[in-house]
């Protein structure tokens, strides 16, 4: 895979390289991220480094150090004594007294080895502790559950060991948008993959976003086709309910009785498969700043684009798919996804509201960022209604709509807006009008002191 964006991933592993003093690293991410990409670009210049994977999640512990140990001796040099050893602590400390050198040995999907033999864990805190001497060791898994608990676990073996910790996370939306700047382009391919490095990649070797939906997608045999189910088996042993309750918040089911009863779950159980999935970080809760008295101030949404993408338009559809493949896209893609779109632009200007803050465009840097929903009253009807964006701190309160369409919007939508906050207790706090648009205002809106305006996903004016 071709090498993108990960400077301060490279620099944070060179740190933990020239370090004398630490011993041990832990990286880790979801599947497809770059890790290993990652690790093989820090060595792909550097002498005594030992990296191994780990590739299949039902490896037995004697095989894999079996395994292990050759690669070790293809670094090293050929010894008989290392293919006598039995455990992989016995290898470290044998490694340690007889080199000279210093190695840097690298173990990708580590969580692999523990599966099957889950003392391994306390094996490696030994080794961690007594056994590196002058050496380091990378350990790196895919299973974020799992590495998450060892690291941030004060109950679990290698919580403390790791005097590095790396996340590596999918690409931001500005660098997919460097990858592709034409266009719709960028936001294409950032709703299809949450700019998870593999997926976004595969994009770049089709002429467009149609082509490249039709081959990693709508094909029974496409590289990304089957990827949810995929992924979800790393973390969990039985899928069938999860894929259920993806499959109805992908329906736009958002409140936990409502989720229940559409993937056919005990409305009491239905939470313990909601946390792992929140867990996980598959799912969020979408949090109402300010709710009325009697709104519930929480809801359901898929947080990662790839499985909200998925399990909207592709799972869904997968008989179809699988009988007609891309003849199945006018009827996989119809106008729920500029809806779907439109909910993914909300997204990135609420996640830009912390840059504007910093950036001076908003006065004020927001405590709390989510959604509003509620009972308002328009053309004397009562009615559910909701606001896209609502972000406060205690003086300020930000009210804005986000609209990714081909059409200009103005004062209509502005007065709409401002209709809809007589019903937020905004309890006091000046109010900050924002609205966002892909392709522009009408003139009759216009930047003021309290209306922010934003093109893309650019300012147009500060609010000051």
């Amino acid at each position: 895979m071709t090498f993108y964006f990960r400077e301060k991933d490279l620099e944070q592993i060179e740190r933990f390289y020239a370090n004398q003093r630490t011993r041990a690293m832990a990286v880790y991410g979801r599947r497809r991220t770059g890790k290993t990409t990652l690790v093989l670009k820090f060595i792909e210049n550097k002498e005594n480094c030992v990296y191994f994977q780990v590739t299949d999640p039902n490896t037995d512990y004697h095989l894999a150090l079996s395994d292990f140990k050759r690669t070790v001796i293809s670094t090293i040099g050929e010894d008989p004594v290392i293919d006598s050893l039995k455990t992989f602590r016995d290898l470290f400390v044998y490694l340690n007294k007889t080199g000279s050198d210093q190695y840097l040995f690298i173990i990708d999907e580590f969580p692999y080895i523990v599966s099957k033999h889950p003392s391994a864990v306390g094996e490696f805190q030994w080794i961690i502790d007594h056994g590196l001497g002058k050496n380091k060791l990378i350990l790196m898994g895919s299973n974020k559950s799992f590495m998450k608990e060892q690291i941030s676990d004060d109950r679990k073996p290698l919580y403390g060991r790791f005097d590095e910790i790396l996340e590596v996370f999918p690409f931001t939306y500005d660098e997919v948008h460097q990858l592709f700047p034409e266009g719709d382009d960028a936001l294409n391919v950032y709703s299809l993959t949450y700019g998870v490095a593999q997926y976004v990649v595969f994009f770049l070797d089709y002429e467009n976003t149609a082509e490249a939906v039709n081959q990693l997608y709508l094909r029974r045999n496409g590289r990304l086709f089957q990827e949810p189910a995929n992924l979800l088996r790393q973390e969990l042993r039985d899928i069938g309910p999860y894929i259920r309750i993806l499959r109805a918040i992908g329906a736009d089911e958002k409140e936990p009785s409502d989720i229940a009863s559409k993937s056919d779950i005990d409305s009491k159980a239905i939470y313990q498969y909601l946390n792992k999935l929140e867990e996980l970080e598959v799912i969020e809760t979408v949090h109402n700043p300010l709710p009325g008295k009697k709104n519930i101030i929480r809801r359901y949404r898929i947080r990662d684009l790839f499985f909200r993408f998925m399990y909207t338009f592709i799972e869904p559809n997968s008989s179809l798919i699988v009988q007609i493949e891309e003849k199945a896209y006018p009827y996989v893609f119809n106008q729920q996804f500029t809806e779907y779109q439109g909910r993914v632009y909300e997204d990135l200007i609420r996640h830009n509201l912390y840059q504007y803050a910093l950036d001076g465009v908003i006065p004020f840097m927001p405590k709390d960022i989510g959604k509003w929903w509620g009972n308002v009253q328009l053309n004397g009807e009562w009615a559910e209604s909701e606001v896209d964006l609502l972000a406060i701190d205690d003086h300020y309160v930000i009210v804005g709509e986000c609209k990714y369409r081909s059409k200009k919007i103005g004062q209509k939508e502005l007065d709409l807006l401002k209709t809809k906050v007589n019903f937020i207790p905004v309890k006091g706090r000046k109010v900050i009008w924002l609205l966002a648009s892909k392709t522009g205002f009408t003139d009759d809106v216009v930047p003021a002191e309290n209306v922010l305006l934003i093109k893309g996903t650019k300012p147009l004016n500060s609010v000051k």
